[in-house]
């Protein structure tokens, strides 16, 4: 298993730019936890935040969305 460390929120990066997994789930109509599962499968790259929350930048999620790649969660 490829266990990457999450980058750090990179500066310059503003609050809005970012988005909990949560949020991304809905994009996709998926749970949460497919979304951790592409971010481990390095689908979806992930930072964390400064309490150390998984966050993912919008522009990625976007980038995926209009990919239109069947994304599954195992």
């Amino acid at each position: 298993m490829n266990m990457m460390m999450p980058a750090p929120v990179p500066p310059g990066c503003a609050r809005d730019d970012l988005m909990t997994r949560r949020q991304v789930a809905v994009v996709f109509r998926v749970t949460s936890a497919a979304v951790a599962s592409w971010a481990r499968r390095g689908r979806l790259p992930e930072v964390r935040d400064e309490a150390g929350r998984p966050r993912y930048r919008r522009a990625d999620v976007e980038t995926l969305f209009r990919s239109g790649t069947k994304l599954k969660a195992r």
